[in-house]
């Protein structure tokens, strides 16, 4: 287990966008390693979900725009002597291929799976509290009892045409993580505010604590500036209260 549990709170709308589907991908792929009906459903739970997000909008380009920013930033520090070039080219190589691989799709993203009658009649019955049970849509029901392998095979054909988005914005966020150093920082009385340097295109604001450490971090970001409020919760069914106590912690702000 890791010795930091981190809280991230993303600056845009675009970047938050990045993280919802990131999550996704990792509730997928988590619920599709194992065999049970209960994790199926979920499996395809999250794919209607990262279905419904890449719907709205233009996702395909606006991940091609964060990636050729990137992949711009990137080119500039090929001539920069006592960096690991060979990783750098390695991860340029890797945009490209995904700006290329996006390039390639015809129309939207997913676009596929919109005429999938299955998954449309799941859709619908899942706004219903309850409405998936086994005499709501007895062939959903029937598919759920199949062998797992034969579940997980048509997960993985359903889940295909995502996967290029997939590497596209584990590059993105991978690079957002990676450019900036964390530093130590102090919230006095639980508190904490600071300027965001408009000359700097701050993206992501990261804050790691202790795994054993019994409080969380409660983050307000604007164009200007963020703060921070550390927060206590001995029941989760109760509000929880700020802490009073100067918190140590480690601050990063991401910025590309």
């Amino acid at each position: 287990m890791s010795e930091e549990i981190v809280f991230e709170q993303p600056i845009n709308e675009r970047i938050r966008t990045f993280l919802r589907l990131e999550h996704l991908f990792s509730q997928f792929h988590q619920h599709l390693e194992h065999d049970s009906p209960w994790d199926t459903h979920s499996a395809v739970k999250a794919i209607l979900d990262i279905l419904a997000m890449v719907g709205r909008g233009d996702i395909k380009r606006e991940t091609i725009k964060e990636l050729e920013r990137h992949h711009a930033s990137l080119q500039a520090f090929i001539e920069i002597p006592d960096i690991d070039h060979g990783q750098l080219i390695h991860l340029i190589d890797e945009q490209e291929k995904c700006i290329k691989g996006l390039h390639d799709i015809a129309g939207n993203i997913g676009q596929v799976l919109q005429q999938n009658e299955l998954l449309s009649a799941i859709r619908q019955r899942q706004t219903v509290p309850g409405g998936l049970c086994d005499f709501d849509l007895p062939v959903y029901a029937h598919w759920l009892k199949q062998d797992y392998e034969n579940r997980k095979t048509l997960l993985l054909e359903w889940f295909q045409p995502f996967e290029v988005l997939v590497h596209a914005i584990e590059l993105i966020l991978k690079v957002i993580r990676e450019s900036t150093e964390a530093h130590d920082a102090l919230a006095e009385n639980g508190f904490y505010q600071q300027n965001i340097d408009t000359a700097q295109n701050c993206l992501l604001i990261r804050v790691s604590l202790p795994a054993k450490a019994n409080i969380f971090p409660e983050i307000s970001a604007g164009k200007h500036r963020f703060s921070i409020r550390f927060l206590k919760s001995s029941n989760p069914a109760h509000r929880p209260e700020q802490v009073t106590q100067n918190i140590d912690f480690k601050l990063t702000c991401c910025t590309v």
